[in-house]
């Protein structure tokens, strides 16, 4: 398996090579062709944060049911899915920030197949790129698999301008057979070249063992198809970690000893655009609506900046762009840039187990100590205020 974080390629750190990475660039001005869509959509590209793509939570419906879901995925009975009109109005929301890409999540996506599809649709109308679509591989049946390839591809899965699309096969602590996964990445990898379509497996490890189930999958494929594609299947090897945004998430019991000026010093700046090993800077859109400013699974929830069923985006994106915080973060190329404002004896006494949890830790003590709130919370109701203004324009307007 190719190696998550392999071919980075950062904007002013050299040139870029395409389709090279798990999300590979089709052209070597990708950049530039990126700058040109926002400054097209009336925004500044020298702005503080302006997103290379939003991960889009389509549907919280599984058919699995993983104890430690990063997503808060729901059973089929109880999830939700975006409407017809939702997945609409969202795009022309993407459309009008120039969004170069959205990646696909869910729940499972594939539960919501006619959603998925006007999704994919939608997007190809918009000119936006799928470069992700993340799925447990329950759909990989004999019967099932070749037809949804199919009907991907006419949906327009692999027309995309800017990146070659991503399958992202998850094995964690699904209980889908491996042997639909190993039918999927056989199907992909014999069927499409890697300038077409680029296939990863992501692996949450279990949180007790700490093993990952890659060397099953491994075992299964070579027993039915002979030697596993190493130089087309990408890895992402994750263990669990808390995430503050669910409610009724199994504990975590794997204490963390880094200190937070250890994790400091190696973050890289999730805000610089980047491609072929991630695409960056990219945000999280759950399922309601509301705007997280980085897509990890366990983004803290000050990194909220907004909702877009509710606001428009361009307006979440400005307040986004104007927080100290992201401003400090990447004009310092991350989280080390908060040295000058976080005292040592904090971030070399306090310890956590990933960027995450330290970043969660940073936002506190930088609001506390610049005077600043990271972070924005889009009203779920209208304010009396508001509602009142309201009531006594439409009472104004009625009388003229």
């Amino acid at each position: 398996m190719i190696k998550e974080g392999s071919y980075l390629f950062v904007e002013g750190a050299g040139p870029v090579e395409p389709f090279r990475g798990k999300y590979a660039a089709k052209s070597a001005d990708v950049f530039e062709r990126v700058r040109a869509r926002w400054t097209q959509a009336g925004l500044d590209p020298a702005s503080a944060y302006l997103p290379m793509r939003i991960e889009l939570e389509l549907t919280t419906k599984c058919d699995d049911s993983c104890p430690s879901c990063g997503m808060g995925a729901l059973p089929l009975v109880e999830g939700r899915t975006l409407s017809d009109g939702q997945i609409r109005f969202l795009l022309q929301q993407f459309a009008s920030i120039g969004l170069p890409s959205i990646a696909i999540t869910g729940g499972e996506p594939f539960t919501a197949w006619r959603a998925l599809l006007k999704l994919i649709e939608g997007a190809r109308e918009q000119h936006i790129d799928i470069s992700k679509l993340t799925t447990n591989g329950s759909w990989g049946t004999v019967a099932r698999c070749p037809r949804v390839f199919e009907r991907l591809e006419k949906a327009g899965f692999l027309d995309g301008k800017l990146f070659v699309p991503l399958l992202m096969l998850s094995i964690g602590e699904q209980t889908t057979p491996l042997e639909s996964v190993t039918r999927i990445l056989h199907h992909a990898v014999t069927h499409y070249s890697e300038r077409e379509l680029n296939v990863a497996v992501s692996s949450l490890a279990d949180p007790a063992t700490r093993r990952h189930k890659v060397d099953d999958l491994i075992a299964i494929y070579e027993s039915a198809y002979g030697q596993f594609p190493h130089d087309r299947v990408h890895s992402t090897m994750r263990v669990y970690l808390a995430n503050e945004r669910l409610e009724g998430q199994a504990p975590v019991h794997r204490p963390g000893h880094t200190p937070v000026a250890k994790w400091m010093d190696h973050c890289f700046d999730c805000f610089a655009p980047t491609v072929g090993a991630y695409v960056l800077p990219t945000s999280l859109l759950k399922n309601d609506g509301d705007w997280y400013t980085c897509a990890a699974f366990n983004v803290p929830e000050k990194l909220a900046f907004g909702n877009l069923l509710r606001e428009r985006a361009i307006d979440v994106i400005a307040r986004t762009a104007a927080s100290p915080y992201v401003q400090r973060v990447r004009a310092g190329g991350g989280l080390k840039a908060l040295h000058d404002v976080v005292p040592r004896d904090f971030t070399e006494n306090t310890t956590c187990t990933s960027f995450c949890d330290s970043c969660a830790l940073l936002i506190d003590q930088f609001d506390e100590k610049s005077g600043s709130t990271t972070g924005h919370r889009t009203p779920r109701v209208i304010p009396p205020a508001a509602l009142l203004a309201r009531t006594n324009g439409a009472t104004s307007g009625s009388g003229s």
